[in-house]
C-alpha cells in the first residue's frame, strides 16, 4: 500500500513538472574548425546556460536545448551536407538557432535561416555586412552576433597610435569585407586620415606559420634595407612594422603567436595587434614576450566570475577540477551568452502575447501553420501534401531578440549584451586592449590594459587605464614575477624523497630541531634556492607528498600524488625528478627540462676476478692449451718418424776405430728440438732432410702465432682487473630468462613499456607482466621475492642487492648512477639507455609563474649551474671508485698475477738440483759398479793365474819323477 501511494505521489509531481512549457532550440557545434578541448568546453557551457534559465522561478517556460555535434565535412560537399543536417533538424522542430559560423560554412546558416526566416544567434562570426544591400532597412535582421566586431575597435587603435601604414595578415576567407568595413569607419570618423596597408595571407597550416613569419621578416627586412639606401637623408632609427594578425577562430591565433615567439627574426621594432583573439589574459601566461611588442583586444570586458564561482555545483565542469571562471574559452562564453539571448527573446515574446504559443506544440512536437515542423523541402514530406512555408514565428522572435537587453546581472559572461536592429550586430559594448611589451630585462615585461567603449572609442583616464605589471627599479628589474599575485605570497613547493634529489637532512641529536625547508637537501633543494636568487618574489614552503607518490590517473579520473596537489590547488609548483610524459602534460604544465635523463638497465655488480697461481695460463683455453701440448708431441713423433726414414738424415762417423751410421734426431732429441722451437730458442741440431724442414717450418710457424697471441692476451689479462657482467645491453637482457627484470608497478618506466609499440621492449613487458602474475598466483601474495614488479625504486635495488645476480631493475638513469656510487658500491649501471627523458617542473595549468620558471631554468643552464649541481650530488659526494685507477697502480703487475710463474722457475731450480744429484749418484753407483766388477775380474784373473801357476807347477813335477826314477834305477 506504501509503495503504491509513493507510486502515485511521483505520477502527480511528474505531471507537475511538466505543465511548464518546453521550448525547443537547436545549437549546432562544429568540432572540425576547433580544437576538441573547446568544442567540449562549448557543449558544457551550453548546457550550464540552459539549467541556468531552467532553475529560474520567475519565468513560466523552460528552454529545451538540443545539441548536435557536426562531423568533419570535405570543402567541396560543406554545402549540401551541411543544409541537410540543419534541414532534418528542422523536420522535428525547434524555434530559435544557435551556432558557429565560420567564413566557410557562413552561407548555409544564413540562407537557410533567410529563407525560412529562421533566428540564428551565432555565438563566434563577428561579421556585420552578411549581403544586406538588397536588403530593405526596414527588415528586421535574421541573424545575430553575440562576438562583437573589431573593426572598429582596430581603427581606433591605429589612431590611438598614430600609425599611418600598417600590414594586414589573415586568412584570406573575409579579408575584403573587413578592411572595407575598416576604411568606411575611418571615412566617416576622420575623412582627412590617410591609411595604407599592405595584405599578406597566412597559410591554411598552422605548422607553416613559423616558416611564414620567417620570410615574412626577410622580406620586410630587405625593403627597409632598400629604403634606407635609396634614402638622401642618414636615418638614425629603425622603421618600425605595425602589423594586424586577423586569423579565424582562437586556435589559429594562438598557434600563430606561438611561432611568432619562435622565430628566428623577430624584433623590438615588430609590432603585431590580434585583432580576434579572444583569450582570458591567464591563458597568455604560456607565452613569452621579452622580444615581442603584443596587443591582444579583449572584446568582452570581463567574465562573471562571481557568479560562477557561487554555483558551487558548476565549479568543475571544465578541465578536470579547473575553476570554471578562469578556464572559460571565449567561444564557449559566447556559446553559453547565446541560450541567454534566446530565453529572453522568447519572454518578450510570451510578455507581449502569453498566448502566443499555445496551439505551437502538440506533445512536444511543434506545429507550424498548424502543420508538424519545418521542412526546407516540402517533397520530404510523406504524410502531407504540404507547400513550403517559413516559420510562423520567426520575425517574432528575431523582432524580440533585436529588443534583448541582458548584462551580468542576469548571468552574462560576456557583459552587457545589446544588438543593432538594423543588422543584428552586437553594440554599446566595451572592450579590454592588452597591450605587453618587452621590458630592460628579458625576465620581464610591461603589460598595460586600456578600456575601450563601442562609440566612445578609448576610456583614457581614471581607472580605464591600467598598468597590470609596471615598470620596476633596476633591483627587481631582472626577475619576474605573477602580475596577479601579492609580492609577499609564499608558494607550497610539494616534493617527494628521493636520493639525491630530495633527502632529509643528519643531525646529531643533540642539535636542535630543524624545521621548515631547512628539514630537507638535495639537488631539488639547492634548484629551488637559485629559482628564489632569480625570480623576484619566489618565497616558498616545502613539503612531502603523502605515501611519497609522483601522481598517477585514477579510475574515476583524478590524481594522486604530487599532480593531485597541483590540481587541487594544495599545492603551488612541483620541484622534483618528475618525468614530463604525455598524460602529465594533459593535467598540469610543465617547464623546460632542468635534467634530461633515461631508463637505465641495474644489476648487481659481479665479484672481482680473484687471480690465482695459474693465473698466467688464462690467456688461453684450456681446449688450447690441451691441442698445443698435444701438436707438441705429434710434431716431435712426425720429425722423428721423417728423420729416421729420411737417407738425407744419416750420418757416417768413425768411433772407436770403426765407421758407424748414426741419426741425430733420435726420439729424445726430436722432443728436445721441438720444444726448443716452441720457447723460441735454438738448438745444436737441424734437419737437414726436405721433409724434416717441412715439419720444422710448420711448427716454427704454429710457434709465431700461438706466442704472439698468448703475449697480447696476457698483457691485457694481467694488468686490467675486469668485471665482466652477464648483459651488457637491453638485448642481452631480452633474449635470456634465467635473470628476471621488473620497474616499479603503475610508474612511468612501467607506462614507457606498456605502451611501446617497439617489438623488443613490447616483448620485454609481456615478459615482466607474466613472470610477475605467476610468481603471485604461486605465492599467493605471501611474498614478493620472485615478483618482477616493485613498489618503490629503494625496494628495487634492494631486490638487485640480496637476488644475487638473479635480477635486474629498470629505473631512471640518475638514481642509477646515484646508487651505483653508494655504499655498499655493489650495483652497477650496463648498456645505454633505453630512451630519453626530462625532468621539469609541475604547475597548475595557467600559472603564470611558468614563464617566469623557464626562463631561470634557461638561464641556470647557460650559466652551468645546473651542471654544477649535478656534479655535487652525484660525483664529489660519491663512495665508490667506479672502476677509476688509483694513480694508475691498479695497471701495475702485482705478486698475485705471476707468482705461478716464479713457482714453475723455482721448481724448474730444484728439480734440476734433484736430477743433477741423482744423476750424480747415478753416475757414482755405476762408477762404484765398474771399479767393483773390474776388482772382481782381477780377483778372479789373479786367481785364475795362482791356479793355472799350480797346474803348471804340477805337471812340472809329475814330469821330472820318471826320470829320477830311472836314473835310480840305472844307478841301481
Amino acid at each position: 500500500m506504501f509503495w503504491q501511494i509513493l507510486v502515485g505521489v511521483l505520477v502527480i509531481f511528474s505531471k507537475f513538472g511538466e505543465s511548464s512549457k518546453k521550448f525547443p532550440i537547436r545549437a549546432f557545434v562544429d568540432s572540425s574548425d576547433t580544437d576538441n578541448d573547446s568544442a567540449h568546453a562549448i557543449i558544457e557551457m551550453l548546457r550550464l546556460a540552459e539549467m541556468l534559465h531552467n532553475g529560474r522561478t520567475d519565468v513560466d517556460f523552460d528552454v529545451l536545448l538540443g545539441t548536435r555535434d557536426l562531423p568533419p565535412m570535405e570543402k567541396a560537399m560543406m554545402m549540401w551536407n551541411l543544409n541537410r543536417i540543419i534541414c532534418d533538424e528542422m523536420k522535428l522542430g525547434f524555434m530559435i538557432m544557435l551556432a558557429g559560423t565560420t567564413f566557410k560554412n557562413f552561407g548555409v546558416y544564413e540562407d537557410i535561416s533567410n529563407h525560412m526566416q529562421m533566428p540564428l544567434i551565432d555565438w563566434e562570426s563577428p561579421k556585420i555586412e552578411r549581403n544586406d544591400k538588397n536588403k530593405k532597412s526596414a527588415e528586421i535582421p535574421m541573424i545575430f552576433s553575440i562576438n562583437p566586431p573589431t573593426e572598429q575597435l582596430v581603427i581606433d587603435y591605429i589612431q590611438y597610435k598614430g600609425w599611418r601604414n600598417f600590414v594586414y595578415i589573415h586568412d584570406d576567407n573575409d579579408a575584403d569585407r573587413r578592411l572595407r568595413s575598416m576604411f568606411s569607419y575611418l571615412h566617416q570618423k576622420s575623412p582627412n586620415y590617410q591609411l595604407f596597408v599592405e595584405n599578406y595571407a597566412a597559410p591554411n597550416d598552422e605548422e607553416m606559420f613559423r616558416e611564414f613569419l620567417n620570410q615574412f621578416h626577410r622580406r620586410l627586412s630587405t625593403q627597409q634595407n632598400l629604403k634606407t639606401n635609396e634614402s638622401s637623408e642618414e636615418i638614425d632609427e629603425i622603421i618600425s612594422v605595425n602589423v594586424v594578425v586577423d586569423l579565424e577562430g582562437s586556435y589559429r591565433n594562438r598557434a600563430f603567436l606561438r611561432a611568432l615567439e619562435e622565430s628566428v627574426l623577430v624584433k623590438r621594432e615588430y609590432h603585431y595587434v590580434f585583432s580576434n583573439f579572444q583569450i582570458d589574459e591567464n591563458d597568455l601566461s604560456g607565452f613569452h614576450f621579452s622580444l615581442i611588442n603584443v596587443t591582444i583586444f579583449q572584446v568582452f570586458d570581463k567574465t562573471n566570475k562571481k557568479f560562477l564561482q557561487n554555483r558551487a555545483e558548476f565549479k568543475d565542469l571544465y578541465r578536470g577540477g579547473l575553476p570554471l571562471a578562469e578556464n572559460i574559452p571565449p567561444m564557449a562564453a559566447f556559446a553559453h551568452d547565446a541560450i541567454l539571448v534566446a530565453a529572453k527573446a522568447l519572454e518578450l515574446v510570451i510578455e507581449d502575447n502569453r498566448k502566443i504559443f499555445d496551439n505551437a506544440f502538440n506533445r512536444h512536437q511543434l506545429l507550424n501553420r498548424n502543420q508538424k515542423g519545418l521542412y526546407c523541402r516540402p517533397h520530404e514530406d510523406i504524410n502531407e501534401n504540404r507547400q513550403f512555408e517559413t516559420f510562423e514565428f520567426g520575425k517574432t522572435i528575431a523582432k524580440a531578440i533585436s529588443k534583448v537587453v541582458i548584462d551580468e546581472n542576469d548571468g552574462t559572461l560576456t557583459g552587457k549584451i545589446q544588438f543593432d536592429a538594423k543588422n543584428g550586430a552586437r553594440k554599446n559594448f566595451s572592450a579590454s586592449v592588452i597591450e605587453i611589451r618587452p621590458g630592460t630585462s628579458s625576465l620581464n615585461s610591461v603589460w598595460e590594459r586600456f578600456r575601450w567603449s563601442e562609440g566612445f572609442g578609448f576610456l583614457l583616464g581614471g581607472d580605464n587605464h591600467v598598468h597590470v605589471e609596471k615598470k620596476k627599479d633596476s633591483q627587481q628589474i631582472r626577475k619576474g614575477i605573477l602580475p596577479s599575485k601579492p609580492w609577499k605570497l609564499r608558494f607550497n613547493v610539494v616534493t617527494v624523497l628521493v636520493k639525491p634529489f630530495v633527502m632529509l637532512k643528519r643531525r646529531n641529536p643533540k642539535d636542535p630541531e630543524l624545521k621548515g625547508n631547512d628539514r630537507f637537501e638535495g639537488y631539488c633543494i639547492d634548484l629551488l634556492n637559485l629559482l628564489a636568487n632569480n625570480i623576484t618574489g619566489f618565497h616558498y614552503d616545502v613539503f612531502i607528498s603523502e605515501g611519497n607518490k609522483y601522481g598517477a590517473r585514477q579510475a574515476d579520473g583524478s590524481w594522486d600524488g604530487m599532480l593531485g596537489y597541483l590540481l587541487n590547488e594544495t599545492a603551488d609548483v612541483a620541484v622534483a625528478p618528475l618525468t614530463i610524459t604525455q598524460e602529465r602534460e594533459r593535467a598540469v604544465d610543465f617547464s623546460k627540462p632542468f635534467m634530461t635523463t633515461g631508463i637505465s638497465i641495474m644489476i648487481k655488480k659481479p665479484e672481482k676476478q680473484e687471480f690465482n697461481i695459474f693465473s698466467f695460463m688464462e690467456p688461453l683455453g684450456m681446449t688450447i692449451w690441451i691441442f698445443t701440448l698435444s701438436s707438441y708431441f705429434g710434431v716431435s713423433l712426425t720429425i722423428f718418424l721423417v728423420s729416421w726414414f729420411s737417407p738425407y738424415e744419416k750420418r757416417i762417423e768413425f768411433k772407436r776405430g770403426e765407421f758407424t751410421v748414426t741419426n741425430e734426431f733420435t726420439l729424445y732429441n726430436s722432443l728436445w728440438f721441438t720444444l726448443a722451437a716452441f720457447m723460441q730458442q735454438g738448438t745444436d741440431i737441424l734437419p737437414r732432410a726436405v721433409s724434416g724442414r717441412i715439419a720444422s717450418s710448420c711448427w716454427w710457424f704454429f710457434t709465431l702465432i700461438i706466442v704472439s697471441s698468448y703475449t697480447a692476451n696476457l698483457a691485457a689479462f694481467l694488468t686490467l682487473e675486469r668485471m665482466t657482467p652477464p648483459i651488457e645491453s637491453v638485448d642481452d637482457l631480452a633474449n635470456q630468462d634465467k635473470i628476471l627484470y621488473g620497474v616499479v608497478e603503475g610508474g612511468s618506466t612501467a607506462a614507457f613499456f606498456e605502451d611501446s609499440i617497439v617489438p623488443l621492449y613490447k616483448k620485454m613487458w609481456n615478459f615482466m607482466a607474466s613472470t610477475h602474475q605467476r610468481h603471485a598466483d604461486s605465492t599467493s601474495g605471501n611474498t614478493t621475492i620472485s615478483k618482477t614488479f616493485v613498489s618503490s625504486y629503494a625496494d628495487g635495488i634492494e631486490k638487485v642487492r640480496t637476488s644475487k645476480g638473479k635480477y635486474a631493475f629498470l629505473l631512471e638513469e640518475t638514481t642509477n648512477n646515484y646508487e651505483s656510487g653508494r655504499r655498499p658500491c655493489d650495483t652497477m649501471k650496463v648498456g645505454q639507455n633505453l630512451n630519453t627523458l626530462g625532468y621539469g617542473i609541475a604547475t597548475k595549468i595557467g600559472n603564470p609563474l611558468r614563464v617566469s620558471l623557464n626562463l631561470a631554468i634557461l638561464y641556470l643552464q647557460e650559466k652551468g649551474e645546473l651542471k654544477k649541481l649535478e656534479n655535487k650530488w652525484w660525483y664529489d659526494r660519491g663512495q665508490c671508485d667506479n672502476g677509476m685507477s688509483d694513480g694508475g697502480n691498479s695497471s701495475s703487475l702485482n705478486l698475485s698475477k705471476v707468482a705461478g710463474i716464479f713457482y714453475i722457475l723455482m721448481g724448474g731450480m730444484v728439480l734440476s738440483m734433484l736430477t743433477a744429484l741423482i744423476e750424480f749418484l747415478v753416475r757414482k753407483n755405476k762408477e762404484n759398479w765398474e771399479k767393483e766388477k773390474t776388482r772382481q775380474k782381477n780377483i778372479k784373473e789373479k786367481k785364475n793365474r795362482v791356479i793355472v801357476e799350480n797346474l803348471n807347477r804340477k805337471r812340472r813335477t809329475k814330469s821330472e819323477e820318471p826320470q829320477r826314477n830311472s836314473s835310480f834305477s840305472t844307478l841301481f
